[in-house]
């Protein structure tokens, strides 16, 4: 089976373990996890979950507090033009497939914007100013953008790593469908969006334990997860040059960004 979670490729003669598209999914959404964690309780916002952000947004507002409003509105800003570079970034191409080089290329623009923040992180330390802190809110929420633009391009029926909300409403519908049908296909799509959701909690459980006891290891997860996951595409994958897709393909990929 082409996306389960592991396989082997060869790489420079040596046989090594590979991740799948669904294995891949799942780390991802870890990763998402952990920078939620990290950030809500580094930051005071999150930068993966724009749900939460919008009710912090309206919090703010109805007790006047002009810092978390000026927080939750970059979180928001800096992820929804994250999501508009991802679909920019994906829309080059108009190929199909499991896997698409340009999703492995959006991913790899998330790392470099993940790589920054966790330079500035630990440069900064805890003791951050509200500059910094608000430097910290645009990486990661550009980051966590493209990440979501990225996978929305797989066109995965129900799957989204960064937002749990619809992938849980996904895996109920899934699962009451398969309990009547017991088909496989639907079976496998239950196990997907099950690990997704699971993966996500589970990552911001492993965060936020190591944010509480301030461990270096916080900020790093995140950016190993998407780095693993990147090389691992490529091997996979390899990198075929894009195909260049139609205008009205990419005005469609940024109108749908716009509209998440």
């Amino acid at each position: 089976m082409t996306s389960g979670v592991t396989r082997r490729v060869s790489c420079a003669r040596v046989a090594v373990p590979a991740l799948g598209r669904d294995g891949m999914l799942v780390v991802l959404a870890g990763a998402a996890g952990v920078m939620d964690a990290v950030a809500y309780l580094g930051l005071g916002v999150f930068t993966t979950m724009m749900t939460g952000n919008t009710a912090l947004l309206a919090f703010a507002i109805a007790r006047g507090e002009l810092g978390p409003i000026l927080r939750a509105g970059l979180a928001l800003a800096a992820f929804g033009t994250g999501a508009a570079i991802g679909a920019l970034i994906t829309g080059r191409s108009s190929s199909r497939g499991e896997w698409r080089s340009v999703v492995t290329g959006a991913l790899a623009c998330e790392g470099v914007l993940l790589g920054v923040f966790t330079a500035v992180w630990h440069v900064a330390g805890p003791a951050r100013g509200a500059g910094t802190s608000g430097l910290l809110i645009l990486l990661s929420g550009l980051a966590m953008g493209i990440q979501s633009a990225a996978i929305r391009h797989l066109g995965i029926p129900g799957v989204a790593t960064t937002y749990i909300t619809s992938t849980l409403t996904n895996l109920s519908a899934e699962l009451v469908g398969w309990t009547r049908s017991k088909d496989g296909t639907r079976a496998r799509r239950v196990r997907l969006l099950a690990a997704v959701v699971v993966s996500y909690g589970l990552g911001a459980l492993v965060g936020a334990v190591f944010e509480v006891r301030s461990s270096p290891l916080a900020a790093w997860l995140t950016l190993i997860s998407v780095v693993v996951v990147v090389v691992n595409a490529f091997l996979r994958h390899g990198h075929e040059p894009p195909q260049a897709a139609p205008r009205d393909d990419r005005r469609s990929a940024l109108a749908a960004a716009s509209r998440e």
